[in-house]
């Protein structure tokens, strides 16, 4: 089940964020990395958007078949949980380059779009967050102002081009109190994460049940 949004307020989760920044800071510096975005409507009139938890999925260019399964995967947990409210909202990524914060990867763009298209309102308002470096180092750095450098950049559909190249305004994207000292804490204690590809890469190893890509329960806040 794959909701779409409407371009109203959006708050990001720690735990969301969190994870998206590990998983960056394991990879992202020299592979993009993929992943899905959790979250339900919350509010008055359901006239907000909360992105609950990130789901790790590769630190490569994804092919169709990983992030299909993966996609089939995650749902499946999510109907499990029995929560109704939660559901596949949208993707995140990291580019590759240090240099490119500007706007998300050709393959995320991709990604979002086909996945959008399978939204009932035709995925308008689905969203694809991208972590950015420069929010990411101003996590790890005691002497930056990390409010200047959002860790998450949150881009839609344009309903023109029908690309992902609308970026929602920075002042309706709002992340939880002492989320970038949680990042911090986090990030300097080199929490184990895992996604989908490092699961099916380590299938027979010794470590390979301590691999779960989906909870990502090792991950304390």
């Amino acid at each position: 089940k794959i909701m779409s949004t409407s371009n109203q307020h959006i708050s990001v989760s720690s735990l969301a964020e969190t994870k998206m920044a590990l998983h960056s800071a394991k990879h992202g510096l020299s592979n993009p990395i993929h992943g899905i975005v959790i979250g339900k409507r919350s509010g008055d009139d359901n006239n907000a958007l909360e992105i609950v938890d990130a789901i790790p999925v590769c630190h490569e260019v994804p092919t169709k078949p990983i992030v299909d399964m993966a996609l089939r995967l995650v749902d499946a947990h999510l109907q499990q949980q029995g929560d109704d409210d939660l559901t596949i909202i949208g993707w995140y990524t990291s580019n590759a380059s240090t240099l490119d914060d500007d706007t998300p990867n050709l393959s995320a763009c991709r990604i979002a779009s086909s996945m959008s298209d399978n939204c009932q309102d035709g995925g308008d308002n689905f969203i694809l967050v991208m972590v950015t470096t420069s929010g990411l180092l101003a996590a790890v750095s005691k002497d930056s102002d990390s409010s200047l450098s959002p860790l998450c950049r949150v881009f839609q559909k344009d309903t023109k081009t029908k690309t992902f190249s609308y970026e929602v305004n920075s002042e309706l994207v709002t992340q939880e109190n002492d989320t970038s000292y949680i990042i911090s804490k986090a990030l300097s204690k080199e929490m184990p994460i895992y996604d989908f590809v490092d699961h099916i890469s380590n299938y027979g190893s010794e470590d390979w049940n301590k691999m779960d890509w989906i909870k990502n329960g090792a991950i304390k806040l």
